[in-house]
């Protein structure tokens, strides 16, 4: 399965435990290394990764689908990669299978959905990369400075916007429109910042809260609609 061998980025340097079924020891995935979810020894299908966090040691979402660690992903070769991983984690493929390696299909094509259930969304992404550079991912973590004034100003002029909007289709698709201008442009400056060699990571985390609060407010209006 050639797409297990493309070359990832990722800051994750995770430990693997020797195979179940032939007690051989597994290679450990390094940055720069995709996940193989099968033992090169024996072929046994192994255990999910026990942790999808990079900052805990585990496998990132990243190298389960054997993408480059960045913003900037392409959508449709984020599908390609999680459909080709499905298709070789099928049912179908462990059907004659022990129990055991039924459910360690079944669970690594969990986790290749819930990774590109993450990935597929720009705020999700985002937010995973700053998790998994080291940044913290809320509004308010102890690495923050206050939430820009101006920024929570428009937040609570929009809400009340938003609300007087009620029943009036017309308004609500121009907010739609405004804000769905303001988080494309928001997301292109997530994707500079996270993407600059070396990021720039206060620049990113402030996009990142910029984007969250934007993003809620799109999905408040498309509500009403």
């Amino acid at each position: 399965f050639p797409a297990m061998t493309r070359t990832v980025t990722s800051s994750a340097t995770s430990a693997t435990s020797p195979c179940w079924s032939c007690d051989a020891e597994r290679v450990t995935v390094r940055p720069g290394e995709a996940y193989d979810f099968f033992c090169a020894s024996c072929g046994a299908i192994q255990p999910a990764p026990s942790s999808s966090s990079p900052t805990a040691g585990g496998v990132d979402y990243f190298q389960l689908l054997g993408v480059l660690q960045k913003f900037d992903v392409d959508a449709s070769s984020l599908e390609d990669a999680m459909k080709a991983r499905q298709k070789v984690l099928h049912p179908d493929k462990f059907s004659t299978k022990s129990e055991k390696e039924r459910l360690y299909s079944a669970d690594q094509a969990s986790a290749v959905n819930e990774a590109y259930g993450v990935l597929r969304d720009p705020l999700k992404r985002a937010q995973y990369i700053l998790q998994a550079r080291g940044w913290g991912v809320t509004e308010r973590d102890g690495r923050d400075r206050p939430v820009d004034p101006e920024l929570l100003m428009e937040v609570m002029e929009a809400r009340e916007a938003i609300s007087e909007a009620s029943g009036d289709l017309d308004r609500l698709r121009s907010m739609l429109r405004e804000y769905g201008k303001k988080v494309s442009d928001c997301i292109e400056r997530t994707r500079d910042a996270l993407d600059a060699e070396p990021m720039v990571g206060e620049k990113a985390k402030d996009e990142v809260v910029r984007l969250t609060y934007f993003v809620r407010i799109l999905d408040e209006v498309k509500s009403l609609m």
